[in-house]
């Protein structure tokens, strides 16, 4: 295996005992604010993939705790704290409502509740369950049947919010559309005056929005890690650039007029010198959900031909939808959604973060058979 295992250095005392204990510590790693935790991803599918590399920081073994109520959830992970009855709305609501409802909701002795925003969402998923919504063995009761409101509304649509679907889709929809979202409250985290509320091993950063559409939307609470000025470095070669938030490093060169199948990108990120650097791979698709800004897409410079808010397609991501047995693939704004295997796309190679590679080598590429 050509990769070496680093481990980037987290925030809090307990975050950097975990991650020393998944590998080796690099002494040119900058502990970045939020490292990427892994999808969730076990299952191989061709050599190179996430179920290979299972990139990203470990979980912790008991993910989630009961209160003694049984009324709320606090993700270990996180830090999050959730109702363990996830869908507490009733239905035919919209949007503004939902963000309201949330606001006034007393549960478990808490009166700081809030409508998820769409990164605090996506840090539930589970990627080798085909409800990716929330992991397997989650003690939580009501999990949305088809999908879930987030606060975030869209930079490209601002009459729309995303929202994130079971199945790990995620997506814009018409704020005034009340049919199926679930409405998901959460408390938690770092307030947009840099104050830790509950901190849990990797925090949720900040989606970027500023402009608020509703009290207590993403815009107006602002909730997560702040990005590290500046977000992203340009190495000295000019070739590649660093995240000073997750600690990935990313090929300059967004790449997004060359495409090519999902086989040829993972053989075309392993065999990848740039840089000087040769452990290049396909990212999975929590490395690529942390990039979009969600007040203006993709990120610009330092970077080059990157897929911005109106990109038409999206990049190659080395994670399979358990559902579908089909690549997520990540476009310009941040949606997630599948692509056929032979489909052509863009890739935005990676490298960095915590690596934890199967002993045994995957089997020879194949399409998954359909369920």
């Amino acid at each position: 295996m050509k990769r070496q295992s680093k481990i980037a250095g987290a925030v809090t005392v307990l975050a950097a005992a975990v991650m020393l204990a998944s590998g080796n510590v690099s002494a040119e790693d900058k502990a970045p604010p939020v490292p990427v935790p892994k999808t969730g991803a076990t299952k191989s599918y061709a050599k190179g993939d996430d179920g290979e590399y299972q990139a990203g920081v470990a979980w912790p073994k008991e993910r989630f705790t009961v209160d003694k109520a049984g009324e709320t959830v606090t993700d270990n992970l996180t830090g999050l704290m959730w109702p363990k009855n996830l869908n507490h709305a009733h239905k035919d609501m919209v949007w503004a409502d939902a963000v309201a409802f949330c606001r006034q909701l007393d549960l478990g002795g808490h009166k700081d509740w809030r409508l998820a925003n769409v990164r605090e969402l996506q840090s539930l998923s589970d990627w080798n369950e085909q409800i990716a919504m929330v992991p397997k063995d989650h003690p939580f009761t009501g999990v949305p049947a088809m999908m879930a409101w987030s606060s975030t509304t869209c930079a490209k649509d601002t009459n729309s919010y995303w929202y994130v679907r079971t199945d790990g889709y995620v997506g814009h929809q018409r704020k005034e559309d009340t049919q199926w979202p679930g409405v998901i409250p959460v408390r938690g985290g770092v307030a947009k005056d840099g104050n830790v509320i509950a901190k849990g091993i990797l925090p949720v950063a900040k989606t970027g929005q500023t402009q608020s559409y509703a009290p207590g939307d993403d815009g107006d609470l602002q909730m997560g890690v702040p990005w590290p000025n500046p977000r992203f470095t340009l190495d000295k070669s000019g070739e590649c650039v660093t995240d000073n938030l997750t600690g990935l490093t990313w090929a300059k060169d967004g790449n997004y007029l060359r495409t090519m199948n999902w086989y040829e990108a993972i053989d075309y990120c392993e065999n990848l010198e740039l840089g000087a650097f040769k452990d290049w791979r396909l990212p999975n698709v929590k490395e690529l959900q942390a990039l979009p800004d969600y007040s203006v897409g993709m990120p610009g410079e330092p970077f080059v031909n990157t897929l911005r808010v109106d990109g038409a397609s999206g990049y190659w991501s080395s994670t399979i939808f358990a559902k579908f047995m089909h690549p997520g693939v990540v476009l310009g704004q941040g949606y997630v959604s599948k692509g056929g295997m032979v489909c052509k796309e863009p890739v935005w190679p990676v490298r960095g973060g915590t690596l934890n590679p199967v002993k045994k080598p995957a089997e020879p590429a194949k399409e998954p058979e359909k369920k």
